[in-house]
């Protein structure tokens, strides 16, 4: 059964292509969009919103920028200033500015932060700080496409990555987010033979940085800082020799600074793979030390034939005071979007044993069917800050998901639970910081098949048991199998049998052989033999007087004051049986008494099983229902 999870939806009055949350407060969401240039009459914006609430989004500021230039395509949310956070977007210029070879694409805006002293009806405000040209590329058709910055962690520093999209001559620019003005510092660009689909940014040490890309076939990685290197091919995707086709990237996320996942698109738009790679340690190196090597995978459900989107979020971060980068025991979650409006969210462990660092158990969580009325435009995950005690306060993170047919934010919690850890002698020293995990438990797919092939197999084998036992008589029948099979197969009936229907009498047990069942005793065995009756030709129950009771008789029910024999037009006393229907009600109640007083029908069975059943006459019935 899948998860409950609460969720939040808001339809805004413009497309949206763009979100991120606030870093140091969950709470807050910005997302941005709209129509274009001019063409649609439809804004374009940048909102910031309130998502406190697990039912409803508020929006507490928001900007329109005109129509005289593109929407937002990028957006990613930066440190605090003072009383505002920095927002970073991708904006193309306008048409005539394009023209002339101008595309100020990169933006920095500030929005102001909610105040309790404030009057509400002034509200915060979100104000335009710069706007700069990171690409050389002088194409009109070129726009921002990918924008990622580091997480701050280890400091003030951040730095940032954005790619070219649609450009004749393919670029990453990277740069230094603004500390003391408002403009970006470029560090450099890479020149690149095919576009970018997706990169990201981590911070490894003080003013130590890793880039990394991907293009369809390639994962590139790069070391920024004291020492910058070229980008090095540390992956590239494997051929399937039967179909000589290979998958595609689609986004790439770092985990540490030494795993890192990515989704992939199979051809022909046959699905998606969730691949975790182990970094190389020496990028570029000679060998096997130069290559990244895939340590997990996971393939998603297959209705998603394409992925659209990848949000990461990591619930154990490594503390920023001070500086390390070094990862613990931790709980990943992962989300992925697919072509069908879904998304299927995972859960990947890191691990620590002693110097060796691993990531296990990838796990499928559930699989958000039809989020939005349209495709799913961008993924994004709260950040999460463990508390640094154990606390009754719920804890959980936010998964905010747009879509730009619909104008639609939808907003999920998923909640967490403390993970109680058992104490080791090996850990001595202060107490660490609790550690949170998804309250939600995955299943290993592979242990699903294994329970679903045993439990395919117990069912077969119990079918053929069931079988083997009515041959051999032990087992009264429920798959009718002495019916379909040879007589010689068939053993003796061999089943309790309190009133002699099977007994030592040949020609009752041959009479229900032929039919196929045996006598139940529980009090409805008539009921069962006129049920079980498969022939085509009918049954007739005659009358023997009780006196036969107790003398065993010739047929089944023998011993009861009647006997069921297949009807036979040649034999006299089964010449003036009757359909139940055209009996008279007299010796209609005087049949259901005898078979009731003999345990083999009863009221709650009804009459039903009578139809398509002959009935002789009883001795006297009529004429004492007259006399009566």
């Amino acid at each position: 059964m899948a998860p409950s999870i609460p969720s939040a939806e808001l339809r805004l009055s413009y497309p949206l292509y763009a979100c991120d949350f606030d870093p140091q407060d969950a709470n807050r969401l910005v997302v941005g969009g709209g129509g274009g240039e001019g063409r649609s009459g439809v804004a374009n914006k940048i909102s910031v919103l309130d998502v406190s609430h697990q039912d409803a989004i508020q929006i507490d500021s928001e900007i329109d920028l005109g129509r005289h230039e593109d929407s937002v395509n990028t957006i990613a949310v930066g440190q605090r200033r003072r009383n505002s956070i920095l927002v970073y977007a991708g904006i193309n210029s306008s048409s005539a500015d394009l023209e002339k070879g101008k595309n100020e694409h990169f933006r920095v805006f500030s929005a102001e932060l909610p105040s309790k002293t404030k009057a509400k009806a002034a509200g915060p405000k979100i104000s335009e700080l710069s706007r700069t040209s990171l690409f050389s590329s002088k194409d009109k058709d070129t726009y921002q496409r990918v924008l990622r910055i580091s997480q701050p962690s280890l400091g003030p520093n951040q730095i940032g990555a954005v790619a070219t999209g649609n450009a004749k001559d393919a670029q990453i620019a990277i740069f230094d987010t603004p500390t003391s003005g408002s403009a970006p510092k470029p560090r450099g660009r890479l020149e690149l033979e095919k576009e970018a689909v997706d990169l990201d940014v981590l911070q490894v040490a003080e003013d130590e940085y890793q880039l990394l890309y991907c293009t369809g076939y390639d994962m590139y990685l790069m070391n920024i800082g004291k020492t910058t290197t070229e980008p090095y091919n540390v992956f590239t995707m494997p051929t399937d020799e039967s179909t000589e086709q290979r998958p595609q990237f689609r986004s790439v996320r770092y985990l540490t600074p030494t795993f890192a996942i990515a989704t992939a698109n199979l051809p022909k738009a046959g699905g998606v793979i969730i691949q975790g790679f182990r970094l190389p340690a020496r990028p570029g190196a000679e060998g096997k030390d130069g290559w990244a090597r895939m340590a997990i995978n996971a393939t998603l459900p297959k209705t998603v034939t394409r992925a659209t989107g990848l949000a990461v979020r990591n619930l154990t971060p490594p503390p920023s005071t001070p500086p390390s980068p070094k990862q613990g025991d931790t709980q990943f979650v992962i989300a992925v979007s697919g072509q069908d409006s879904s998304i299927t969210i995972y859960t990947l462990d890191h691990q620590v044993l002693g110097d060796i660092n691993l990531i296990v158990n990838l796990y499928p969580i559930t699989t958000l069917k039809e989020v939005h009325q349209g495709p799913i435009s961008g993924l994004a995950f709260s950040h999460f800050i463990p508390p640094k005690a154990p606390t009754m306060r719920p804890q959980h993170i936010k998964l905010a998901s747009i879509g730009s047919m619909a104008n639609t934010l939808v907003v999920h919690t998923l909640p967490l639970k403390r993970l109680v850890e058992k104490p080791s002698s090996a850990n001595r020293g202060p107490p660490r910081t609790p550690r949170y995990i998804l309250a939600f438990k995955g299943r290993d797919p592979k242990l699903k098949g294994l329970i679903t092939f045993t439990t395919v197999f117990i069912l077969l084998v119990a079918i053929l048991a069931q079988g083997f036992m009515e041959l051999k008589g032990v087992s009264r029948p429920i798959l009718g199998a002495r019916s379909v099979t040879p007589a010689r197969w068939h053993s003796e009936w061999k089943i309790h049998d309190p009133h002699n229907v099977l007994g030592n009498n040949p020609a009752s047990r041959s009479t229900l052989e032929e039919h196929g069942v045996g006598g139940s005793g529980d009090g409805g065995w008539l009921a069962d033999v006129l049920a079980e009756n498969q022939h085509t030709q009918p049954l007739v129950i005659l009358d023997k007087g009780d006196s036969a009771a107790g003398e065993g008789g010739d047929g089944a029910g023998a011993g009861a004051g009647y006997q069921v024999e297949t009807h036979d037009t040649a034999q006299e006393d089964h010449k003036g049986a009757k359909e139940w229907d055209d009996l008279p009600a007299a010796l209609k109640e005087a049949w259901k008494e005898k078979l009731k007083a003999a345990g083999h029908w009863g009221e709650e069975v009804g009459e039903a099983v009578f139809k398509g059943v002959l009935f002789g006459e009883i001795a006297g019935a009529v004429a004492n229902a007259v006399r009566g």
